[in-house]
Parts: C-alpha cells; structure tokens; sequence
C-alpha cells in the first residue's frame, strides 16, 4: 500500500510539475508542426492547423510536383511557373493575380498570403490555415499532381 501511494504521490507531483512548467512566462512561446500534401486538383485544402491572431506561421517546400494544366505545361515545385511560362497560361485562372500559376497560395478566413516555396505568416485573425495551387477553381479540371509542405507555428 505504502508503494502505491508513494508512486501516486510521485505522479501527481511530475504532472503538477509538468503544469507549473507549462505555464511559466519562460514557456510563453510553443511550437508545433506538421507536414501535408496539398494537391493542384482540389481548391482550398484544410492544412490541420488553427491560429491565433500574432501566430507565427512557417510554411515550407518539402518534395513533390504539380502543374495547371498536365497537357500543356511542365510539372514546377510549389515555387510556381517561371515568368516566361506564366505569361503562355490563361490569367483569368489566377486567385493572386501578381504571383505566378502553380504557386503555393494560403488563406486564414478572408486573409490571402503566397507561398510559394516559402513563407513567414503572421496572422492577423483566428482561423484555420488553408492551403492551395495558384489556380481558380474553374480551372482544376486539368490539373495534376501534389506537393508536401511542412508548416510549424509557433504562438506568440
């Protein structure tokens, strides 16, 4: 009996501990990752990741290949198409229109950013992280391909 109450005891002080850590002013800032694969066939894609307004957000360019249009156009990283490429594919099929087809686009609620390879995000409202190709949804049909992102927050 003894034993078990020691390692209760035990326990419960390296939880409370644990606690009392978490909450100290030194542990004010946390981080978190993930990595996802976001497809040029889809539109908004929900990335598994909720911010807070001040959050940090690091996307990044992890593997894979994609295209807006897999009859026409090469397969390009999240980067996108390059200028002399861009300018061949139909412009009405952008959602950013300053940023190049193919790239890597995300959105917090009604708040757009480009990725493209890579990216530093301070949100500026709560909501979920979405991620997508540069390309309207009218225009996926001909789509292919998918690209891996690792995205890391860390809270303010």
């Amino acid at each position: 009996m003894r034993s078990k109450l020691a390692t209760l005891f035990l326990a419960t002080l390296t939880a409370g501990g644990c606690v009392l850590a978490g909450a100290s002013p030194a542990s004010a800032t946390s981080h978190y990752g993930k990595s996802k694969w976001i497809s040029a066939e889809r539109g908004w894609q929900h990335a598994g990741v909720y911010v807070e307004p001040g959050d940090m957000i690091r996307i990044r360019y992890a593997g894979g290949r994609w295209t807006v249009d897999h009859r026409a156009f090469p397969y390009v990283s999240s980067a996108g198409y390059a200028r002399h490429i861009d300018r061949r594919i139909y412009q009405q099929c952008k959602i950013l229109s300053r940023h190049p087809h193919g790239s890597m686009i995300a959105k917090i609620n009604g708040d757009h950013y480009r990725v493209g390879s890579r990216a530093l995000i301070r949100a500026r409202e709560a909501g979920f992280l979405q991620l997508r190709v540069n390309d309207a949804n009218g225009c996926l049909r001909d789509n292919d391909g998918s690209v891996r992102v690792k995205i890391t927050v860390a809270d303010h």
